[in-house]
């Protein structure tokens, strides 16, 4: 005697109490915005953020791929 089973029975699903992973156009969608709001803050903001106007336009520049 065999027991036939389904193909849904033998792969496993995926728990929904797990967050998925964000995808990577997800990422790189995040990463231009980010930037942009970056580009926009006024000094005062950026002094304020401790960031320095050096580092901001090396951020900035960097092309949305790179983290």
């Amino acid at each position: 005697m065999s027991i036939i089973t389904s193909p849904s029975a033998i792969t496993p699903t995926r728990p929904t109490n797990r967050p998925s992973r964000p995808s990577l156009l997800g990422l790189w969608l995040q990463r231009i915005r980010t930037r942009r709001l970056l580009a926009a803050l006024h000094p005062d903001q950026l002094r304020d953020a401790g960031i320095e106007p050096w580092h901001l336009r090396h951020e900035i520049r960097k092309p949305f791929w790179r983290g």
